[in-house]
C-alpha cells in the first residue's frame, strides 16, 4: 500500500478533484484528477498535462464553493 501526503486541492466539483500529491514546489509536484462517478484516479501527472485534462473532461460543471464563499478552484496552482 502507498500513502500519499495530500498537500492542496487544487480544484473540484461535483463530479471530480484535483489533487496536488506529496510535497515540494508546485511546479515539481504530482498532480491527480479523482473522478467522484467512477472512484478512481484518471489522470496523473504534471500541472499542465493534469489541466488540460480537467479542462476538457470537468470545465463545464459547477466549481466548488466553501462555506465562505471562497471558490478554491485556483488554490495552489
Amino acid at each position: 500500500m502507498i500513502n500519499f501526503i495530500i498537500t492542496n486541492i487544487v480544484r473540484s466539483n461535483q463530479n471530480a478533484v484535483m489533487i496536488r500529491v506529496g510535497k515540494g514546489n508546485a511546479a515539481n509536484a504530482v498532480y491527480t484528477i479523482f473522478d467522484l462517478q467512477e472512484q478512481r484516479n484518471t489522470y496523473t501527472g504534471t500541472l499542465n498535462a493534469c489541466k488540460h485534462a480537467w479542462n476538457r473532461h470537468y470545465a463545464n460543471s459547477r466549481q466548488f464553493v466553501t462555506k465562505s464563499g471562497l471558490n478554491h478552484r485556483y488554490m495552489g496552482a
